[in-house]
Order: C-alpha cells, then sequence, then structure tokens
C-alpha cells in the first residue's frame, strides 16, 4: 500500500494527510512505530522486522514459555455476516485505505468527444439496477492561443518568487501543514482526519492525471526558454493544475466535515488559492490550469462526500475557450468569480441534481473522521 502515497507525490499536493501529522499512505504504515516511545512497539512484532537478532531472542523465548501444545484455548468465533464496515476498525491503516480506494474510485469513467477536445468525468452507481450514470466534471481544452497569451502572466508572476519561494518550496511536496496551522490538527487525535483525506485526494490524483494525459498541454516553460521555473518541472501535462485540484478539494472536505465548518471557509479559499497561484509563480502552470483545477477539485470533492454521507450534487463543466481576455490583458485566474451562476462563462453549473449513494465502507471512514472533532467533555459519564 506504500505505493499510493508514491503515487500521490506525483502532484505534491497529497502529502497533504500531513495534516493529521500522517505523511501519506506509506507513511501510515509506520504509525506503529510511534508507540515505540514508550517501548510497547515489540507486542506488534515490528522490531523483529527491523533486527533479525529478535527474530532468534523470540524464538528461543517461545520454547521457554509455552510447553506442551493444548490446542485452541481463546474463543474466538468468526464474526457473524460479512463485510460489515465497523471491521475497518480492526485493520491497520494501509490495508484499511488500501480497502477503502476501490470504493472511490469504482463507477468512474471518462467518456471523449474530440470534436469539442472534451472529457467528461462520469459516476457509474454499480449498485442500482438498472446502472445509472451521472455526469460529474466536463472539462473543454482551452485553445493554444489562450496558452500563448497566457505566457506573459506566468512572466509577471515570477516577480513574487523572492517573497514566496519559501511557500513554493514547502508546498511542492504536500501543503499538510498549512491546512493544519488552521484547524489546529494532531497526529494522535487526528488519525481518521488523515486517513479520510488520504482516501480524497488518491480520488482526485487518479482523476486529475486522467485528464492531463487526456488533454496533453504543454508546460510554459515549453512554450518560452524565458520562463525558466524555479523548481523542477513535473513529468506531465499543465492543464488541469493538480496542486489547485487537491487544494480545492481539501477544502470542500473539510468545510463539510468538521463542525462548523463553514467558520472555516474564507481561510480555507483563501488558502486554496494562494497554493494555486503558487504554481504559476514558480513558474509551472498558467492561471488557466488554476482556474480549472479549482471547478475540478469542488466537483470532486462534493462526489466524495456524497460516497462518504449521500448527497445530491449537479455536473459541473469548465470551458476552457471561453477563459480569454484580449491580446494586452489575457484573463488571470480569479478565485474571487462565482462557480455556481454561470455568469463567468467559463464555469458552468448543469442539469438536475441527482443523488450520489453511500458507499458504507467510506460512510464508516467519515463517521470515526468527524468524532476526532468533538469537543471532549472532561468528567463526562463513559
Amino acid at each position: 500500500m506504500s505505493g499510493i502515497s508514491g503515487i500521490s507525490g506525483i502532484s505534491g499536493l497529497s502529502g497533504i494527510s500531513g495534516i493529521s501529522g500522517i505523511s501519506g499512505i506509506s507513511g501510515i504504515s509506520g504509525i506503529s512505530g510511534i508507540s515505540g516511545i514508550s517501548g510497547i512497539s515489540g507486542i506488534s512484532g515490528i522490531g523483529a522486522l527491523e533486527a533479525p537478532m529478535y527474530a532468534d531472542a523470540l524464538v528461543k523465548n517461545r520454547s521457554a514459555l509455552v510447553g506442551k501444545y493444548l490446542g485452541p484455548t481463546v474463543r474466538c468465533p468468526l464474526p457473524k455476516g460479512i463485510d460489515q464496515a465497523d471491521w475497518l476498525s480492526e485493520w491497520a491503516p494501509g490495508p484499511r485505505l488500501a480497502t477503502c480506494m476501490q470504493e472511490v474510485l469504482g463507477g468512474l469513467r471518462y467518456s471523449q468527444d474530440p470534436e469539442n477536445s472534451s472529457v467528461t468525468l462520469e459516476y457509474v452507481d454499480l449498485s442500482s439496477k438498472p446502472l445509472s450514470a451521472m455526469a460529474l466534471a466536463r472539462l473543454i481544452r482551452p485553445t493554444e492561443a489562450i496558452f500563448k497569451s497566457q505566457l506573459s502572466l506566468v512572466s509577471d508572476y515570477s516577480e513574487l518568487r523572492e517573497d514566496r519561494g519559501s511557500e513554493v518550496l514547502a508546498q511542492a511536496p504536500g501543503g499538510g501543514a498549512f491546512w493544519a496551522q488552521i484547524i489546529g490538527s494532531s497526529a494522535h487525535k487526528h488519525k481518521y482526519t488523515g486517513e479520510l483525506l488520504d482516501l480524497a485526494l488518491s480520488l482526485a490524483l487518479h482523476v486529475e492525471m486522467r485528464f492531463k494525459h487526456a488533454f496533453a498541454c504543454p508546460r510554459p516553460v515549453q512554450m518560452s526558454p524565458q520562463i525558466q521555473p524555479m523548481i523542477p518541472t513535473p513529468g506531465h501535462a499543465a492543464w488541469p493544475s493538480g496542486h489547485a485540484t487537491e487544494a480545492y478539494l481539501t477544502s470542500t472536505v473539510l468545510q463539510a466535515l468538521l463542525p462548523h465548518g463553514s467558520k472555516y471557509a474564507e481561510q480555507f479559499e483563501r488558502l486554496a488559492a494562494r497554493i494555486a497561484v503558487n504554481r504559476t509563480v514558480a513558474g509551472l502552470h498558467y492561471p488557466v490550469d488554476s482556474a480549472v483545477g479549482r471547478m475540478l477539485g469542488t466537483a470532486l470533492g462534493e462526489f466524495f462526500i456524497g460516497r462518504c454521507v449521500g448527497t445530491n450534487i449537479k455536473e459541473r463543466e469548465f470551458n476552457g475557450p471561453a477563459f480569454i481576455g484580449d491580446e494586452k490583458a489575457p484573463l488571470d485566474f480569479k478565485p474571487r468569480v462565482s462557480m455556481d451562476d454561470n455568469t463567468s462563462g467559463y464555469y458552468k453549473l448543469q442539469g438536475k441534481a441527482k443523488m450520489v449513494k453511500p458507499s458504507s465502507l467510506l460512510q464508516f471512514m467519515w463517521s470515526k473522521a468527524v468524532a476526532e472533532w468533538q469537543p471532549l467533555r472532561l468528567g463526562a459519564a463513559p
């Protein structure tokens, strides 16, 4: 399962699960090592894997202790039924997330329209009979002229590199500390919150990479040698921005997850926008990459919430060719533009709302994460 966090590292921001102090899915499996602080980690057998001498010591110790085999002496019956969500609490974090990933990605499919340079992400409810499908996000690629016009904005943003350089570098592999600073999370209290966000960000990663491949939009440095990015350019296409997608997904999920999440909304939205813009400052993305990432991240966040608790959502569309200004004033990313009233020309909310049904496994993960944010009532009866 450690491979999942490696995949997440492709886009950088997926290390965002650092919100809980956990560095990603691969880091989660190392949680048992934390108990080594108290000298208890040997109970889990981790020490035997790290030092061969422990294996030899345990073999000798068993020979001295167990005596003659007496058969099963501890009652451990098989559980009733199958596939019960609360069994997830018995699993280690890595296998728990591996179990849930199929629920996150199951039913997603993509349809292409080459004539309109568009790709639509759809969700098919595999539990319904007959199968029912709904569109989640439709992306229409900007024209080459738009990307060329945006280069002047990328060049202008480079003037902010000295001011924002530390942020760019800190957010490149992950932005967890920035979200944690707002919500006050910690590893020992918010384990399930970190795991839930790992699942959400893995969803974003898979979707954004599929869109990036479909549209194959060049990076700014490929169009002008004067851009000279301040950090290495990732080895995949530009549009949509993965950092922007994942930042806005995180904002959407956390607003729904946290008690009084709306009170965090202003800071969450500002942080998501700043993370997105910092990728343009770095010379890696055009403003239009951030604009579509905002829409895609919000759409995926709403879908993920639906898979956790059930909710009605509408299809979101980004019309890339409409993201245009003029030669002297190319259109910049404007996070204050509403995505919900179709007045921008490039953001569109389509059709009737449709219900996304929850998965029992994801519902369990959500409920455990919600419980981590309930106030502690000291002195209350157990």
